[in-house]
Order: C-alpha cells, then structure tokens, then sequence
C-alpha cells in the first residue's frame, strides 16, 4: 500500500493527493471501532494494567513526534534538503513502529491482528504519498525520491514486524496485556496527529461518509466475530 502511494504519486501526483485523504477518512473508521471496541476490551479482558499501557504506547508516540518535529523546527529557514531528510527519517520511526504494532496485534490473536491490519493498510497510501512528497519538495531526483520512500514507508515497516515477532518470540509468556496496550494508546496517536488531519482534506467535507463506511465495516467485523464464537484461528 505503502509502495502504490509512492508510484502513485510518482506518476499521477494529482489523483494520488485527493484520493490519500479518502484512505485516511476510510481508515479513522475502521481504526476507531477497532481500537476502542475489541482491541483496548481485549487488552482489558488480560489485565486492567492494560489502560496504564494504552496511556505509555501514546505518550510515547507523542514523545517521538514532538522530537521529530523540533528537529525540523531547528533547520535554518530555506534548508529543503535537510528538512527532507529529517522528515523522512521520522516517518521511517513512525513505520517501524507501525510494523510492531501489526505484530503485536496478531500475537494474541487473528481476528485483533486483521482487524487493526484493515485499518493501517488504508493508512500506509497515505504515507507513501507523504514520503514521496517530503522528498520532492526537497529537491531530490525522481528516482532517488522513489528509492528513500520506499525505504522509509515500506520496508521499515516490515523490519519493525519482523524485529517484533522476534523480540515476543523470545519471551516464554509474552505480556499481552502491555502489547496490546500499547499498540492501541500507538493507534490512537497516529488517529488523532496523523489519519484525522490529513482525512479532513476530502472535498465537500465527504470523509465524513466515508468515515462511516469504515466504521459499519469494522463495527460489522466484530459482531460477525463475536456471532461466530469470539475469536478466529
């Protein structure tokens, strides 16, 4: 998804900018009934210590964006090429992170990873279109704007998935309640600062319908789930 936003907007840049903020629109939806309906319940349902966990998951993503964002606040004015880079390497962090949660998430079980996973998937178009963009806006060539992207969007996220499952792997009994946890207190950051910014940019305020088609669909999901015995293996 991530890689489709990057040549989309490599290639058709136009369609690429008013399409990522219905992806995002769809993708608050989705996201906001899974997280505050089955993940932060399923979270709960382990331990209550799972909240404290929401609460640190979220701080600590607010934490890194206010670092992120001091550092291109520091670059002298005009600085393209800096601001760039320093912009891309906080979008890779924030990827990486992306790709712990999806690990998290499908740790306890596959209904709760598919369900979050539907809803970062529509948030990844987004992000490659803003990766490119930060790299085209500074000046870099097409192709070396295309390759860092990509880098930054799409395979960061698979390293953070990958690091993941072998760091929980590692443990005899995972703490679920504090994966969980603190993949949902992730998710609502990147919904708050990142998703609902960018979903209020449709025209004609229509994000909002799709918005409520995310939310039908995740809010069907889960009553289907719960319909056919709670959980899915």
């Amino acid at each position: 998804m991530s890689a489709f936003g990057i040549f989309a907007m490599a290639s058709f840049s136009g369609w690429a900018q008013r399409n990522s903020a219905y992806c995002a629109a769809f993708a608050v939806g989705l996201l906001s009934v899974g997280v505050m309906f089955h993940l932060i319940p399923e979270a709960t349902n382990i331990s209550i210590s799972a909240l404290s966990w929401v609460l640190a998951g979220f701080v600590a993503m607010v934490l890194i964006g206010m670092g992120v964002q001091t550092a291109v606040a520091r670059q002298p004015e005009g600085a393209a090429l800096t601001f760039g880079y320093v912009s891309i390497i906080g979008l890779a962090a924030h990827s990486f992170l992306d790709g712990a949660v999806y690990a998290a998430s499908f740790w306890d079980e596959a209904f709760t990873g598919w369900l979050a996973t539907g809803g970062l998937l529509f948030h990844e178009f987004p992000e490659g279109v803003i990766a490119y963009a930060l790299l085209a806006q500074a000046g870099l060539a097409r192709a070396r704007a295309i390759i860092l992207a990509l880098i930054a969007a799409a395979l960061t996220t698979v390293a953070g998935t990958i690091t993941a499952q072998s760091i929980f792997g590692l443990a005899s009994a995972p703490p679920l309640a504090a994966m969980l946890g603190a993949a949902a207190g992730a998710l609502i950051y990147v919904l708050i600062f990142h998703l609902g910014p960018h979903a209020t940019k449709t025209p004609n305020k229509r994000g909002y319908d799709v918005a409520m088609l995310g939310v039908v669909i995740g809010t069907a999901a889960i009553l289907f789930e719960k319909m056919a015995g709670g959980h899915f293996h």
